[in-house]
Protein backbone atom coordinates (compact mmCIF):
# COMPACT_ATOMS: atom_id res chain seq x y z
CA UNK A 1 0.00 0.00 0.00
CA UNK A 2 2.77 2.59 0.72
CA UNK A 3 4.59 1.76 -2.85
CA UNK A 4 1.38 2.85 -4.82
CA UNK A 5 1.00 5.59 -2.16
CA UNK A 6 4.14 6.77 -3.07
CA UNK A 7 3.37 6.43 -7.07
CA UNK A 8 0.57 9.22 -6.44
CA UNK A 9 3.37 11.70 -5.23
CA UNK A 10 4.25 14.68 -7.17
CA UNK A 11 7.34 14.65 -9.22
CA UNK A 12 8.99 17.04 -6.89
CA UNK A 13 7.75 15.13 -3.49
CA UNK A 14 9.30 11.75 -5.39
CA UNK A 15 12.74 13.44 -6.51
CA UNK A 16 13.38 15.22 -2.67
CA UNK A 17 12.88 11.50 -1.40
CA UNK A 18 14.92 9.91 -3.13
CA UNK A 19 17.97 12.50 -2.26
CA UNK A 20 16.82 12.51 1.14
CA UNK A 21 17.17 8.84 1.28
CA UNK A 22 20.47 8.60 -1.09
CA UNK A 23 22.02 10.96 1.50
CA UNK A 24 20.60 9.44 4.29
CA UNK A 25 22.59 5.89 3.16
CA UNK A 26 25.45 7.96 2.49
CA UNK A 27 25.68 9.33 6.08
CA UNK A 28 25.03 5.83 7.96
CA UNK A 29 27.90 4.48 5.29
CA UNK A 30 30.07 6.69 6.54
CA UNK A 31 28.92 6.68 10.02
CA UNK A 32 29.44 2.92 9.72
CA UNK A 33 33.10 3.10 8.53
CA UNK A 34 34.57 5.69 11.17
CA UNK A 35 32.58 2.75 13.41
CA UNK A 36 33.47 -0.44 12.31
CA UNK A 37 37.00 0.40 10.88
CA UNK A 38 39.99 0.35 12.79
CA UNK A 39 41.38 3.88 14.08
CA UNK A 40 44.41 4.11 11.77
CA UNK A 41 48.01 3.91 13.08
CA UNK A 42 50.36 6.87 12.05
CA UNK A 43 52.95 5.68 10.75
CA UNK A 44 56.96 6.14 12.40
CA UNK A 45 59.93 5.04 13.19
CA UNK A 46 61.23 4.57 16.51
CA UNK A 47 65.05 5.69 17.16
CA UNK A 48 65.61 2.33 18.41
CA UNK A 49 64.70 0.53 14.96
CA UNK A 50 67.04 3.39 13.06
CA UNK A 51 69.86 2.28 15.97
CA UNK A 52 69.31 -1.48 15.08
CA UNK A 53 69.35 -1.12 11.31
CA UNK A 54 72.62 1.13 10.90
CA UNK A 55 74.24 -1.69 13.15
CA UNK A 56 72.62 -4.34 11.35
CA UNK A 57 71.32 -6.29 14.59
CA UNK A 58 67.96 -8.03 15.27
CA UNK A 59 65.25 -5.61 17.11
CA UNK A 60 65.90 -4.98 20.66
CA UNK A 61 64.03 -5.85 23.53
CA UNK A 62 62.98 -2.12 24.03
CA UNK A 63 61.72 -1.86 20.23
CA UNK A 64 60.16 -5.72 21.00
CA UNK A 65 58.92 -3.81 24.02
CA UNK A 66 56.98 -1.21 22.55
CA UNK A 67 56.37 -2.29 19.20
CA UNK A 68 57.43 -2.04 15.38
CA UNK A 69 56.54 1.31 13.88
CA UNK A 70 57.89 1.68 10.57
CA UNK A 71 60.80 -0.40 10.80
CA UNK A 72 59.69 -3.22 8.54
CA UNK A 73 60.18 -0.79 5.54
CA UNK A 74 64.16 0.49 6.16
CA UNK A 75 67.05 -0.26 4.14
CA UNK A 76 70.53 0.25 3.93
CA UNK A 77 72.07 1.55 1.52
CA UNK A 78 76.26 2.25 1.32
CA UNK A 79 77.27 5.48 0.23
CA UNK A 80 81.02 6.71 -0.27
CA UNK A 81 80.13 9.95 1.97
CA UNK A 82 77.64 11.46 4.17
CA UNK A 83 74.58 12.00 3.40
CA UNK A 84 73.23 15.65 2.97
CA UNK A 85 71.28 17.61 5.07
CA UNK A 86 68.89 19.39 2.65
CA UNK A 87 65.55 21.10 3.85
CA UNK A 88 65.81 19.03 7.14
CA UNK A 89 66.46 19.76 10.62
CA UNK A 90 69.63 18.51 13.31
CA UNK A 91 69.23 18.44 16.77
CA UNK A 92 72.54 17.28 18.70
CA UNK A 93 70.74 15.77 21.32
CA UNK A 94 69.12 13.08 19.59
CA UNK A 95 72.07 12.68 17.43
CA UNK A 96 74.39 11.52 20.18
CA UNK A 97 71.10 9.45 21.66
CA UNK A 98 71.44 7.33 17.98
CA UNK A 99 75.14 6.92 18.52
CA UNK A 100 74.78 5.93 22.35
CA UNK A 101 71.97 3.23 20.70
CA UNK A 102 74.53 2.31 18.11
CA UNK A 103 77.38 2.52 20.22
CA UNK A 104 79.52 4.77 18.55
CA UNK A 105 81.13 7.93 18.71
CA UNK A 106 78.57 11.17 17.83
CA UNK A 107 80.95 12.39 15.10
CA UNK A 108 80.48 9.43 13.09
CA UNK A 109 76.40 9.76 12.76
CA UNK A 110 74.45 11.67 11.05
CA UNK A 111 70.54 12.12 11.65
CA UNK A 112 68.56 14.58 10.11
CA UNK A 113 64.66 14.94 10.43
CA UNK A 114 61.96 16.73 9.48
CA UNK A 115 60.32 18.24 13.03
CA UNK A 116 56.48 17.28 14.06
CA UNK A 117 55.13 20.26 15.13
CA UNK A 118 51.57 18.06 14.90
CA UNK A 119 49.99 16.41 17.86
CA UNK A 120 50.91 13.34 19.34
CA UNK A 121 48.84 10.68 19.25
CA UNK A 122 50.02 9.05 22.70
CA UNK A 123 50.30 12.02 24.93
CA UNK A 124 50.47 15.38 25.76
CA UNK A 125 54.11 17.19 24.17
CA UNK A 126 56.61 18.54 26.04
CA UNK A 127 57.60 22.22 25.46
CA UNK A 128 61.01 22.18 23.52
CA UNK A 129 60.76 18.93 22.08
CA UNK A 130 60.74 18.96 18.42
CA UNK A 131 59.71 15.64 17.56
CA UNK A 132 57.22 13.01 20.21
CA UNK A 133 58.87 11.59 22.54
CA UNK A 134 57.61 8.45 24.32
CA UNK A 135 59.48 7.07 27.69
CA UNK A 136 62.48 9.09 26.65
CA UNK A 137 62.55 7.80 22.69
CA UNK A 138 62.27 9.80 20.06
CA UNK A 139 59.80 8.87 17.21
CA UNK A 140 60.05 10.16 13.82
CA UNK A 141 56.70 10.73 11.81
CA UNK A 142 58.07 12.65 8.68
CA UNK A 143 60.98 12.08 6.96
CA UNK A 144 63.78 11.13 8.78
CA UNK A 145 67.50 10.26 7.65
CA UNK A 146 69.87 8.22 9.45
CA UNK A 147 73.80 7.20 8.83
CA UNK A 148 76.48 5.85 10.45
CA UNK A 149 80.26 5.69 9.35
CA UNK A 150 81.40 2.24 8.40
CA UNK A 151 84.97 2.61 7.92
CA UNK A 152 84.90 1.74 4.34
CA UNK A 153 81.60 4.21 3.28
CA UNK A 154 78.97 5.33 5.00
CA UNK A 155 75.64 3.12 6.16
CA UNK A 156 72.53 5.31 5.16
CA UNK A 157 69.02 4.43 6.23
CA UNK A 158 66.11 6.26 5.36
CA UNK A 159 62.39 6.66 5.81
CA UNK A 160 60.14 5.20 2.45
CA UNK A 161 58.16 7.29 0.64
CA UNK A 162 54.69 7.69 1.72
CA UNK A 163 51.91 5.96 -1.07
CA UNK A 164 49.51 8.40 -1.88
CA UNK A 165 46.82 6.34 -0.26
CA UNK A 166 47.52 3.92 2.89
CA UNK A 167 45.67 0.72 4.25
CA UNK A 168 43.20 2.67 5.98
CA UNK A 169 41.79 5.01 2.73
CA UNK A 170 41.79 2.29 0.39
CA UNK A 171 39.12 0.21 2.78
CA UNK A 172 36.95 3.64 3.24
CA UNK A 173 37.04 4.35 -0.98
CA UNK A 174 36.20 0.72 -1.11
CA UNK A 175 33.43 0.84 1.25
CA UNK A 176 32.16 4.08 -0.01
CA UNK A 177 32.12 2.57 -3.77
CA UNK A 178 30.35 -0.28 -2.57
CA UNK A 179 27.63 2.03 -1.16
CA UNK A 180 27.91 4.34 -3.98
CA UNK A 181 26.66 0.66 -5.98
CA UNK A 182 23.69 0.39 -3.85
CA UNK A 183 22.89 4.07 -4.01
CA UNK A 184 23.34 4.05 -7.85
CA UNK A 185 20.66 1.00 -8.03
CA UNK A 186 18.38 2.65 -5.97
CA UNK A 187 18.29 5.51 -8.13
CA UNK A 188 18.16 3.55 -11.05
CA UNK A 189 14.82 1.66 -9.96
CA UNK A 190 13.38 5.15 -9.05
CA UNK A 191 14.00 6.88 -12.17
CA UNK A 192 12.51 3.47 -13.93
CA UNK A 193 9.20 3.58 -12.16
CA UNK A 194 9.41 7.70 -12.63
CA UNK A 195 10.03 7.72 -16.51
CA UNK A 196 7.47 4.34 -17.23
CA UNK A 197 4.26 6.41 -16.84
CA UNK A 198 5.84 9.74 -18.66
CA UNK A 199 6.53 7.43 -21.16
CA UNK A 200 3.04 5.81 -21.60
CA UNK A 201 1.40 9.36 -21.23
CA UNK A 202 3.75 10.47 -24.54
CA UNK A 203 2.41 7.79 -26.32
CA UNK A 204 -0.91 8.36 -25.80
CA UNK A 205 -0.05 12.04 -26.68
CA UNK A 206 1.34 10.65 -29.81
CA UNK A 207 -2.07 8.37 -30.39
CA UNK A 208 -4.03 11.29 -29.94
CA UNK A 209 -2.02 13.16 -32.86
CA UNK A 210 -2.68 10.31 -34.97
CA UNK A 211 -6.21 9.42 -34.23
CA UNK A 212 -8.69 11.53 -31.94
CA UNK A 213 -10.74 8.54 -31.45
CA UNK A 214 -7.96 6.47 -29.99
CA UNK A 215 -8.10 5.35 -26.04
CA UNK A 216 -7.86 8.22 -23.58
CA UNK A 217 -4.23 8.54 -21.88
CA UNK A 218 -3.76 6.41 -18.29
CA UNK A 219 -4.31 8.93 -15.63
CA UNK A 220 -1.59 7.12 -13.42
CA UNK A 221 2.08 8.00 -12.03
CA UNK A 222 2.84 11.41 -9.95
CA UNK A 223 0.47 13.93 -9.77
CA UNK A 224 1.67 16.30 -12.45
CA UNK A 225 1.07 13.64 -14.66
CA UNK A 226 -2.57 12.54 -13.86
CA UNK A 227 -3.48 16.02 -13.78
CA UNK A 228 -1.88 16.20 -17.44
CA UNK A 229 -3.59 13.47 -18.54
CA UNK A 230 -7.11 14.50 -17.21
CA UNK A 231 -6.27 17.53 -19.12
CA UNK A 232 -5.12 15.50 -22.73
CA UNK A 233 -8.45 13.19 -22.21
CA UNK A 234 -10.69 16.67 -21.39
CA UNK A 235 -9.10 17.97 -24.65
CA UNK A 236 -9.25 14.62 -26.68
CA UNK A 237 -13.37 14.82 -26.31
CA UNK A 238 -13.72 18.41 -26.85
CA UNK A 239 -11.80 17.68 -30.55
CA UNK A 240 -13.91 14.54 -30.77
CA UNK A 241 -17.17 16.80 -30.24
CA UNK A 242 -15.70 20.07 -32.44
CA UNK A 243 -15.20 16.67 -35.39
CA UNK A 244 -18.59 15.59 -34.83
CA UNK A 245 -20.48 18.85 -34.85
CA UNK A 246 -17.70 20.09 -38.45
CA UNK A 247 -18.56 16.74 -39.89
CA UNK A 248 -22.47 16.68 -39.09
CA UNK A 249 -22.31 19.81 -40.63
CA UNK A 250 -20.63 19.44 -44.11
CA UNK A 251 -23.15 16.70 -44.08
CA UNK A 252 -26.18 18.93 -43.83
CA UNK A 253 -24.58 21.47 -46.06
CA UNK A 254 -24.35 18.55 -48.82
CA UNK A 255 -27.51 17.08 -48.51
CA UNK A 256 -29.60 20.36 -48.15
CA UNK A 257 -27.57 21.21 -51.61
CA UNK A 258 -29.63 18.21 -53.58
CA UNK A 259 -32.74 20.65 -53.52
CA UNK A 260 -31.97 23.97 -55.09
CA UNK A 261 -29.80 21.47 -57.49
CA UNK A 262 -33.05 19.88 -58.60
CA UNK A 263 -34.67 23.04 -59.40
CA UNK A 264 -32.08 24.05 -61.18
CA UNK A 265 -32.05 20.99 -63.31
CA UNK A 266 -36.00 21.38 -63.83
CA UNK A 267 -36.17 25.20 -65.00
CA UNK A 268 -33.54 24.58 -67.35
CA UNK A 269 -35.10 21.53 -69.57
CA UNK A 270 -36.66 23.49 -72.11
CA UNK A 271 -33.67 26.53 -72.76
CA UNK A 272 -31.71 26.03 -75.44
CA UNK A 273 -29.26 23.29 -75.72
CA UNK A 274 -26.24 26.09 -75.81
CA UNK A 275 -27.56 26.85 -72.29
CA UNK A 276 -28.57 23.54 -71.33
CA UNK A 277 -26.23 21.07 -72.07
CA UNK A 278 -23.16 23.05 -70.13
CA UNK A 279 -25.18 23.84 -66.64
CA UNK A 280 -26.52 20.32 -67.12
CA UNK A 281 -22.62 19.10 -67.12
CA UNK A 282 -22.10 21.16 -64.15
CA UNK A 283 -25.16 19.97 -62.09
CA UNK A 284 -23.62 16.70 -62.96
CA UNK A 285 -20.50 17.13 -61.36
CA UNK A 286 -21.98 19.06 -58.13
CA UNK A 287 -23.51 15.97 -57.87
CA UNK A 288 -20.70 13.64 -57.85
CA UNK A 289 -19.35 16.31 -55.50
CA UNK A 290 -22.12 16.23 -52.85
CA UNK A 291 -22.33 12.17 -53.37
CA UNK A 292 -18.51 11.93 -52.25
CA UNK A 293 -18.92 14.64 -49.85
CA UNK A 294 -22.13 12.46 -47.85
CA UNK A 295 -20.03 9.07 -48.49
CA UNK A 296 -17.22 10.98 -46.93
CA UNK A 297 -19.40 12.34 -43.98
CA UNK A 298 -20.68 8.62 -43.33
CA UNK A 299 -17.46 7.20 -43.15
CA UNK A 300 -16.12 9.73 -40.55
CA UNK A 301 -19.25 9.72 -38.65
CA UNK A 302 -19.57 5.69 -37.98
CA UNK A 303 -18.29 4.49 -35.07
CA UNK A 304 -14.89 2.82 -35.15
CA UNK A 305 -14.64 -1.22 -34.79
CA UNK A 306 -10.91 -2.33 -34.05
CA UNK A 307 -10.75 -5.85 -33.61
CA UNK A 308 -7.78 -8.07 -34.11
CA UNK A 309 -7.07 -8.63 -38.05
CA UNK A 310 -4.49 -10.04 -40.21
CA UNK A 311 -3.73 -8.17 -43.61
CA UNK A 312 -2.89 -10.73 -45.77
CA UNK A 313 -6.08 -12.39 -45.54
CA UNK A 314 -8.47 -8.63 -45.88
CA UNK A 315 -5.56 -8.04 -49.02
CA UNK A 316 -6.30 -11.46 -50.35
CA UNK A 317 -10.12 -11.21 -50.57
CA UNK A 318 -9.94 -7.93 -52.18
CA UNK A 319 -7.56 -8.69 -55.01
CA UNK A 320 -9.76 -12.23 -55.51
CA UNK A 321 -12.51 -10.25 -56.19
CA UNK A 322 -11.07 -7.76 -58.27
CA UNK A 323 -9.64 -10.59 -60.98
CA UNK A 324 -12.90 -12.11 -60.84
CA UNK A 325 -14.09 -8.74 -62.65
CA UNK A 326 -11.05 -9.61 -64.83
CA UNK A 327 -9.01 -6.54 -63.36
CA UNK A 328 -5.27 -6.87 -63.50
CA UNK A 329 -4.30 -6.85 -59.47
CA UNK A 330 -1.74 -9.16 -57.85
CA UNK A 331 -0.84 -9.41 -54.42
CA UNK A 332 2.83 -10.33 -52.98
CA UNK A 333 2.83 -11.24 -48.90
CA UNK A 334 5.77 -11.21 -47.08
CA UNK A 335 4.02 -11.00 -43.35
CA UNK A 336 0.81 -12.11 -42.58
CA UNK A 337 0.59 -8.34 -41.16
CA UNK A 338 -1.19 -8.79 -37.92
CA UNK A 339 -2.63 -5.58 -36.29
CA UNK A 340 -5.70 -4.15 -34.59
CA UNK A 341 -7.98 -2.10 -36.90
CA UNK A 342 -11.16 -1.27 -38.50
CA UNK A 343 -11.68 -3.53 -40.90
CA UNK A 344 -14.57 -1.68 -43.18
CA UNK A 345 -12.30 1.59 -43.05
CA UNK A 346 -9.08 -0.53 -44.04
CA UNK A 347 -10.83 -2.18 -47.15
CA UNK A 348 -12.26 1.34 -48.37
CA UNK A 349 -8.90 2.47 -48.20
CA UNK A 350 -7.41 -0.22 -50.07
CA UNK A 351 -10.12 -0.20 -52.75
CA UNK A 352 -9.64 3.51 -53.16
CA UNK A 353 -6.04 2.90 -53.82
CA UNK A 354 -6.23 -0.24 -56.25
CA UNK A 355 -9.47 1.82 -57.88
CA UNK A 356 -6.60 4.97 -58.43
CA UNK A 357 -4.06 2.08 -59.66
CA UNK A 358 -6.35 0.95 -62.37
CA UNK A 359 -7.86 4.43 -63.32
CA UNK A 360 -4.78 5.66 -64.33
CA UNK A 361 -2.49 2.77 -64.75
CA UNK A 362 -2.99 -0.49 -66.03
CA UNK A 363 -2.67 -2.96 -62.96
CA UNK A 364 -1.79 -2.73 -59.20
CA UNK A 365 1.02 -4.71 -57.58
CA UNK A 366 0.64 -4.89 -54.26
CA UNK A 367 3.33 -6.00 -51.87
CA UNK A 368 2.72 -6.10 -47.89
CA UNK A 369 5.76 -6.26 -45.61
CA UNK A 370 6.15 -6.29 -41.96
CA UNK A 371 8.45 -4.74 -39.52
CA UNK A 372 8.95 -4.59 -35.26
CA UNK A 373 6.16 -1.83 -34.62
CA UNK A 374 4.78 -1.25 -37.89
CA UNK A 375 3.05 -2.61 -41.68
CA UNK A 376 4.13 -0.91 -44.76
CA UNK A 377 1.40 -1.92 -47.74
CA UNK A 378 2.49 -0.39 -51.38
CA UNK A 379 0.53 -0.42 -54.51
CA UNK A 380 2.26 -0.02 -57.71
CA UNK A 381 0.46 1.13 -60.77
CA UNK A 382 2.19 1.37 -64.62
CA UNK A 383 0.82 5.17 -65.17
CA UNK A 384 2.34 8.54 -66.03
CA UNK A 385 2.70 9.11 -62.35
CA UNK A 386 2.53 12.29 -61.06
CA UNK A 387 4.58 16.23 -61.48
CA UNK A 388 7.14 16.18 -58.25
CA UNK A 389 5.45 19.29 -56.90
CA UNK A 390 1.86 17.34 -56.48
CA UNK A 391 2.70 14.39 -55.13
CA UNK A 392 1.87 16.21 -51.47
CA UNK A 393 -1.10 18.72 -53.08
CA UNK A 394 -3.19 15.62 -54.25
CA UNK A 395 -4.26 14.19 -50.75
CA UNK A 396 -6.23 17.81 -50.45
CA UNK A 397 -9.78 17.53 -50.76
CA UNK A 398 -11.56 18.12 -54.26
CA UNK A 399 -7.86 17.98 -55.60
CA UNK A 400 -7.68 16.89 -59.53
CA UNK A 401 -4.24 16.60 -61.33
CA UNK A 402 -6.49 14.74 -64.54
CA UNK A 403 -4.55 17.34 -67.02
CA UNK A 404 -1.11 15.30 -66.17
CA UNK A 405 -2.45 11.82 -65.73
CA UNK A 406 -6.34 10.15 -67.26
CA UNK A 407 -8.44 12.81 -68.72
CA UNK A 408 -11.12 10.56 -68.65
CA UNK A 409 -10.75 8.74 -64.98
CA UNK A 410 -13.73 10.63 -63.32
CA UNK A 411 -14.37 11.14 -59.65
CA UNK A 412 -13.76 14.17 -57.80
CA UNK A 413 -10.49 14.48 -55.57
CA UNK A 414 -11.54 12.68 -52.24
CA UNK A 415 -10.12 9.44 -52.76
CA UNK A 416 -7.35 9.84 -51.78
CA UNK A 417 -7.93 12.17 -48.74
CA UNK A 418 -10.09 9.56 -47.37
CA UNK A 419 -7.66 6.92 -47.84
CA UNK A 420 -4.56 9.28 -46.48
CA UNK A 421 -7.33 10.15 -43.16
CA UNK A 422 -8.15 6.41 -42.51
CA UNK A 423 -4.31 5.43 -42.47
CA UNK A 424 -3.68 7.87 -40.13
CA UNK A 425 -6.86 7.05 -37.71
CA UNK A 426 -4.92 3.44 -37.51
CA UNK A 427 -1.53 5.11 -36.46
CA UNK A 428 0.40 5.17 -39.72
CA UNK A 429 0.50 7.60 -42.77
CA UNK A 430 -0.21 7.21 -46.73
CA UNK A 431 2.74 8.78 -49.35
CA UNK A 432 3.26 9.05 -53.03
CA UNK A 433 6.31 8.47 -54.86
CA UNK A 434 6.96 7.96 -58.33
CA UNK A 435 8.75 4.90 -59.19
CA UNK A 436 11.95 4.17 -60.55
CA UNK A 437 10.55 2.38 -63.48
CA UNK A 438 7.75 4.19 -63.92
CA UNK A 439 4.40 4.66 -62.84
CA UNK A 440 3.18 5.69 -59.31
CA UNK A 441 3.78 4.04 -56.10
CA UNK A 442 1.37 4.41 -52.96
CA UNK A 443 2.88 3.82 -49.51
CA UNK A 444 0.84 2.65 -46.81
CA UNK A 445 2.23 2.46 -42.88
CA UNK A 446 -0.08 1.16 -40.25
CA UNK A 447 0.78 0.75 -36.27
CA UNK A 448 1.44 -3.25 -36.28
CA UNK A 449 3.87 -5.76 -36.15
CA UNK A 450 6.06 -8.22 -34.37
CA UNK A 451 6.01 -6.34 -31.51
CA UNK A 452 1.75 -6.43 -31.13
CA UNK A 453 2.19 -9.78 -31.79
CA UNK A 454 4.48 -10.58 -29.03
CA UNK A 455 2.24 -8.91 -26.50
Amino acid sequence: MTFFKLRGLSIFSQTLLMLVGCLIVTQVVAVALIVALPQPRPDFIRMTELADTLANRPSSERSRHFGRGNAEALSVTLRKGAPRQGDLMRNNGLTADLARLIGTNPAQVRLYFSPDQGSFPFGRREEGEVVPMRRGEAMFFKDVIAAVDAGTGWRVVQSPPRPFLNAWQKRAILLFGASLLVVLAFAWLFARRLAEPIRRFAEAADQLGRDASGPPAPEEGPAELRTSARALNAMQMRIGDYLRERTAMIGAIAHDLRTPLARIAFRIENAPDAVREPVQRDIEQMREMISATMDFVKGSARPAERRSLQLDALLTRMVTQAREMGQPVSLETRAPGRMTGDNVALERMFQNLIDNALAYGNRADLVLTQGPSEIVITVHDDGPGLPPDMLEAVFDPFTRVDASRNRDSGGVGLGLTIARSIAQDHGGGLSLVNGREGGLVATVSLLGGWREQSS
